[in-house]
């Protein structure tokens, strides 16, 4: 079997050579070349100029997001399946996100360094316990799930906001859907975006949304940047309105190291209340580990005829 890795799963390479000996198994710099006789691609972008170019009978995204391949370019014959294995450590980046926040480990350990022992114990401040806040969900999937469970072995109160009505889910103490996003935003401390990105979410949360948030809140993005209105999200941290935000994807990604885009158009690094990452909430080398894995065991299932996992779109 042939199978080609593009973009950010070519790094994978040998480790699906170690799990497949027996495949023909390239990683492919350049998507504008055609390859003969290709049976899977794992890539995380597709779209009508490599449909034109590309047959095969398998796209596997090497990700959870579908939002960078135009489904209707990949072949009608080719399934469409995506990956998980990235909601534990997203979930313990928030679960990070929120402690320092409350607890803020790293200024505290700063004050015996910077003051000395005897000004730094007389004069400690109160800080916060996680126990009791509200963290509300925006998006109950993988990632959302994963949050809820370890919010609630901190004694936090969850709420979450999902696409369509359900009676109840486990570790979550209030559900409602989109409608009731805003009464969401209104009762959340943290406030974690962990939806997909599409049409119907696409600036879900705009200057109303984050209007209706507590002075005190923070924000949490570990979803899709596009997902919160790029402007009113500027406005909101430099007037104060919430408290803070920790953004882990963006609104623009360099093409390479030496690309000069910034990450948005508003200057975001410029304010004191953001905590900035480079879309590297879910960036481990287990989470690879688990998803080569998945890879393989999707590509086994593909040769012996077995049912796929994990699939998006079947063939038309």
């Amino acid at each position: 079997m042939r199978i080609a890795l593009a973009d950010i799963a070519r790094a994978q390479a040998d480790g699906l050579r170690r799990l497949l000996p027996g495949d023909d198994i390239v990683d492919i710099a350049d998507m504008t070349q055609a390859i003969d006789r290709l049976d899977v691609l794992i890539a995380s972008r597709f779209g009508t100029a490599e449909g034109a170019r590309h047959r095969f009978r398998l796209l596997q995204v090497p990700g959870a997001g579908l939002d960078k391949v135009e489904l209707a370019a990949v072949p009608s014959e080719a399934t469409v399946c995506n990956a998980y294995e990235h909601e534990g450590p997203i979930a313990e980046y928030v679960l990070s996100a929120m402690l320092d926040a409350t607890v803020g480990l790293s200024a505290l350990a700063r004050e015996m360094p910077d003051k000395g022992w005897g000004p730094a114990y007389f004069s400690r401040q109160p800080h916060g316990e996680l126990a009791g806040k509200t963290v509300g969900l925006v998006g109950l999937g993988h990632i959302g799930a994963a949050v809820a469970r370890r919010a609630k072995a901190f004694d936090m109160r969850v709420m979450a906001v999902v696409a369509r009505p359900r009676q109840g889910e486990p570790n979550v103490d209030w559900i409602g859907t989109g409608q009731s996003l805003g009464d969401l935003l209104a009762a959340a401390d943290f406030a974690v975006v962990a939806c997909p990105l599409s049409a119907e979410t696409g600036g879900m949360i705009g200057a109303g949304e984050l209007g209706r948030m507590k002075r005190s809140a923070i924000l949490i993005n570990v979803a899709r940047a596009e997902i919160v209105a790029e402007d009113a999200l500027f406005a909101a941290l430099q007037s104060g309105s919430i408290a803070g935000a920790v953004l882990d994807p963006w609104y623009r990604y360099p093409g390479s190291a030496d690309d000069p885009v910034e990450p948005s158009r508003f200057p975001f690094a410029s304010l004191a209340n953001v905590r900035m990452t480079p879309h590297a909430s879910a960036w481990t080398a287990e989470v690879w580990h688990r998803r080569v894995k998945f890879f393989a065991d999707n590509i086994s299932r593909l040769k012996e005829g077995r049912p796929l996992l994990n699939v998006v779109r079947p063939p038309r």
